[in-house]
Order: C-alpha cells, then sequence, then structure tokens
C-alpha cells in the first residue's frame, strides 16, 4: 500500500503523508534487521576469529549479555555461543570459572529448580585447573573456535532445560550415573550442531583428541571416536547432509 493511499483521511494531507511514511519506512527497517538477525543466529560460521569479533564486542553485550554474569576471560567466546540460541536472550545465566574438577558442566541452580524454566537461574560450570593430558579439556588452553564450540554445548544443555519440569530435571541428573548419560550427551551434540555450531564443536573435538587419544586416526572416526561425545568424523557426517551449512 503506498504512503499516498494510507494518509488521504489525514487533516493535514502532506504533513499526514511525511508521518507516515516515515513511519513505514522505520518499521520496515526494524522488521528487516530482526530478520538478518534471525537469519544470522541460524547460519554456520566456519570460524570466529578473536582479532576480528573484538570490533563486536560492544555491540554483542548489549544484545546478548543481558541477564547474563559472563566468565572472566571468557566473554567474547561466551557471547558468540549465546548468539546462536536466540530462547536464551533474556535467560538468566551465571558462568563460573572455577577448580571444579569437571572440565564443564550446565545445569540449574538447585535454589530456582522448583521455578517455571524461564525464570529459574542456570549456571556454567568452567574448570580451570586439570593435570596431565586432562589439561587439552581446560577451556584456556583450546583455540578461540573451539572454546565457542565447547561452550555452545554446553548452552544446548540449557535449552533443552527450558522445556522440562522439575521431575524431567531430576530425570535427567540420574541419567548421568548410567549409560543413558551417552545418549543425552550425543543429543546435546546434534542440538548444537542445529543451532549453527557444528564447525566450532569439530574444531573442539578435533583438538581435544588430538591431544588425549594415543591413536590419533581412531580418535578422528566415528567407529573408534564414540563415546559420550561425537568424534570429529560423526560431527562432519551430519554438517555434510545439513541444510544450515549448505554453503
Amino acid at each position: 500500500m503506498a504512503c499516498h493511499e494510507i494518509s488521504a483521511n489525514h487533516p493535514n494531507s502532506k504533513i499526514g503523508r511525511i508521518l507516515t511514511c516515515f513511519f513505514l519506512l522505520l518499521l520496515f527497517w526494524a522488521t528487516n534487521l530482526v530478520a538478518q538477525d534471525s537469519l544470522m543466529t541460524k547460519s554456520a560460521i566456519r570460524q570466529y576469529i578473536e582479532q576480528e569479533q573484538r570490533a563486536n564486542y560492544a555491540v554483542l553485550l548489549a544484545k546478548y549479555g543481558n541477564n547474563k554474569k559472563l566468565p572472566e576471560g571468557f566473554e567474547l567466546q561466551t557471547l558468540l555461543a549465546l548468539r546462536h540460541y536466540p530462547e536464551l536472550l533474556n535467560t538468566r545465566i551465571n558462568f563460573i570459572v572455577d577448580d571444579v574438577s569437571i572440565p564443564l558442566s550446565s545445569r540449574p541452580h538447585w535454589s530456582s529448580m522448583l521455578r517455571s524454566a524461564k525464570n529459574r537461574i542456570y549456571q556454567v560450570i568452567i574448570d580451570n585447573e586439570l593435570e596431565g593430558t586432562r589439561e587439552a579439556l581446560l577451556l584456556k588452553n583450546q583455540p578461540f573456535n573451539a572454546q565457542i564450540g565447547i561452550i555452545g554445548h554446553e548452552l544446548a544443555h540449557t535449552v533443552y532445560y527450558l522445556d522440562r519440569s522439575f521431575f524431567g530435571i531430576v530425570g535427567n541428573a540420574l541419567c548421568q550415573l548410567t549409560d543413558c548419560r551417552i545418549e543425552f550427551e550425543r543429543a546435546t551434540d546434534r542440538r548444537l550442531i542445529d543451532y549453527g555450531l557444528g564447525w566450532q564443536r569439530f574444531d573442539h573435538a578435533s583438538f581435544v583428541r588430538s591431544r588425549i587419544s594415543q591413536d590419533r586416526a581412531s580418535a578422528f572416526t566415528a567407529e573408534g571416536g564414540g563415546g559420550a561425545y561425537m568424534s570429529p568424523a560423526e560431527i562432519m557426517q551430519i554438517i555434510e547432509g545439513h541444510d544450515v551449512y549448505s554453503d
């Protein structure tokens, strides 16, 4: 519909047309911006370059940092991972860096478990002290793109918890004590790939397995690199057939 048609009934038709056109253009710009951003969060980026992304930090913080207590030293990586999860835009998440003996973990805070999903407080806990070959699992020892990948894995857990009741979360906690943990973690990797972070997770899996496995070849294959987390070969197989990665 043309501006002059919309403003035909304005007492001051000239002013009315100008104002109407202005607001239509503003609405079009805002709608187009939202659409572009939505597309970007669902798209896959092969590699995030730290030097390039530093210039975007203020914009990323303003858009994706709401209700987030970011981890010191990993703020940019976390914001880039959050960028892929529009459901978490206003979700309260505390990122904690501490000596906890588990490389990374994600869960709702116990004090908020009985709240509705959107009102819970979620935690992503990052270990800062491991020894031996397990040092490769520490976030601080990994490449920038790989760091985004494993943070994205933990956020994929958080997205999952948004649809879980109190009893569902308790059931998931019990699952971690049995073999069903394998399927739970693999489903999380698949969720991450669907959200466009497959390349980052591929780089993470490649980095960690190349430093921990004594048999480098088997570490990269689906057959020899299985377990609770997908091997690089398994991730690549999904990426190759996924619409998000068609480019």
